[in-house]
């Protein structure tokens, strides 16, 4: 039997459900237990329960936003703190139109800055020890989205992310993390699950994986994900199609993608990735091709209003160029208006029509109306806003930790929210979210920006699901490109290769 002596366990949202069912197996294998919920007099059942069968346990009632208040309490009473399970969450379900920015930004900040709070409280302690484990709670609604949950999916996702990173930056300290998607009955999931589902789902079902993978000498199941439920675990992974190379010379051109995309989705022969890919192998290839194919009729955008954010400059700059020359209007977003203007003018010296609009993508609403105002609607959104602050976990602030997540994953939300209306009216409208490679795969120096990206995909599959009933479709790319944020991180002889 796995025993946890010595060890000082702290669940959050451990009032009920699945974090009081974690809370007592680790006490009942010997743990010291921390059982946190904003709800004090539940919290205080479990730690008597945990008291009567013989075990140590005590109460924090903090918000797990606040993780300092929440792993002081484990210092403060047992010394030490060797296991972290980020379980607290809440529902807040609305279909994406109805949704209140409320209710977007409590679910994002219970789970997801709740984990990265007492998980920043935490590592320094497991940094000293040389060891640690932090268990992130995800869920199914976060790998493949759902109905009603566009918030939800995108914490969750988003966890999926910082799992990631923690996990390549915690490896040399004994540090692991793994994500969990358990299918369980609780509190949140009675809401929206019949009585004869829940009956099979106990979270006593799930439990005994978690503790398995905390365990000193349990598997090695770091920066890995897992579903689990009603005595089935299984691993999730990424699957990748075989995918094209095009030649990236003038000849590539959405008229070149349309007509090899059955090829980019083409499953019959997988790659399964789980780091960075070598990109400028690609490109190695990409430069002996013949020029692309074209489709027929080309691909156009004429009449079509185009929304671009983080236009000014890279990849913004590169789609505004280019739906300039394809016959769409264009909205230059960035909140740099140097970079906008500039932008606007090169789309017009090549005959395009264009506007800039000089705000914060959190600004959705404002720049909806400016498209609205200029050209009378809007069909696409490209969502590209970001920004950078890279630093080791140990040394990010909580305020580099806010601002990353704002611009990316709040940017996006916003900017896809003011849009929405107007998509379902005219029963027409192409969302494009960016996402990335870190945050699919995770990277050392990024928790933040993995964290925001994933989180990114984790929304957009969920506003497909809602959007297809009235011809809204909405896709996530994950780019490697040359731009002012990659080149602060990218090695010197890389860099250039990637600017074209």
């Amino acid at each position: 039997m796995l025993s946890f002596k010595g060890h000082t366990v702290v669940v959050t949202g451990a009032g009920g459900g699945l974090g009081k069912a974690y809370s007592l197996l680790f006490a009942s294998r010997g743990a010291n237990v921390i059982v946190n919920d904003f709800n004090a007099a539940a919290a205080q059942k479990v730690v008597d329960e945990i008291k009567q069968a013989g075990g140590n346990a005590v109460v924090n009632a903090s918000s797990a936003t606040d993780g300092t208040a929440v792993i002081q309490t484990a210092i403060n009473s047992f010394g030490r703190v060797t296991i972290l399970i980020n379980n607290a969450g809440i529902l807040r379900d609305k279909g994406f139109k109805n949704m209140s920015d409320a209710e977007w930004d409590q679910v994002i900040a219970v789970h997801l800055k709740g984990a990265f709070a007492c998980t920043k409280a935490a590592w320094p302690h497991f940094r000293n020890q040389k060891f640690g484990r932090i268990v992130n709670i995800t869920s199914a609604a976060g790998i493949y989205g759902n109905f009603g949950q566009a918030n939800y999916s995108a914490a969750k996702m988003g966890l999926i992310g910082f799992t990631k990173s923690l996990a390549r930056e915690g490896a040399k300290y004994g540090i692991g993390a793994v994500a969990v998607a358990p299918v369980a009955a609780s509190q949140m999931t009675e809401t929206i699950m019949p009585p004869d589902m829940l009956a099979n789902l106990k979270p006593e079902f799930i439990a005994p994986f978690v503790a398995a993978v905390c365990h000193p000498d349990g598997p090695n199941a770091s920066g890995r994900v897992f579903e689990v439920g009603a005595g089935f675990v299984a691993e999730v992974r990424w699957e990748r199609s075989k995918g094209i190379v095009w030649k990236t010379d003038e000849t590539f051109t959405p008229s070149a993608v349309k007509l090899k995309w059955s090829e980019v989705t083409d499953f019959s022969d997988p790659r399964h990735p789980e780091s960075m890919a070598d990109a400028e192998k690609t490109l190695e290839v990409a430069a002996k091709l013949p020029p692309n194919a074209q489709a027929t009729p080309p691909v156009r955008f004429d009449g079509k209003t185009v929304i671009i954010t983080g236009a000014g400059a890279g990849l913004g700059r590169a789609y505004a160029l280019m739906y300039g020359r394809l016959g769409a209007n264009v909205v230059v977003n960035d909140v740099n208006e140097k970079g906008a203007t500039g932008v606007r003018k090169e789309v017009e010296a090549a005959g395009g029509k264009a506007v800039p609009v000089v705000c914060s993508a959190e600004e959705g609403e404002k720049i909806v109306e400016a498209a609205l105002d200029a050209f009378g609607g809007v069909h696409v959104l490209v969502a590209n806003a970001g920004v950078l602050r890279d630093r080791s976990f140990a040394a990010m602030t909580e305020q580099e930790w806010d601002m990353v997540i704002a611009v990316h994953l709040r940017g996006t939300y916003k900017c896809a929210k003011a849009v929405w209306p107007v998509f379902q009216k005219q029963k027409y409208g192409r969302i494009v979210t960016t996402a990335s490679q870190v945050g699919i795969y995770g990277n050392f120096g990024q928790t933040n920006y993995s964290s925001a990206k994933a989180a990114i995909i984790g929304f957009t599959k969920t506003l497909g699901f809602e959007g297809r009933k009235y011809n809204i479709l909405c896709n996530a790319i994950a780019p490697s490109a040359g731009t002012a944020m990659t080149m602060t991180i990218w090695c010197a002889h890389s860099a250039p290769v990637f600017f074209s």
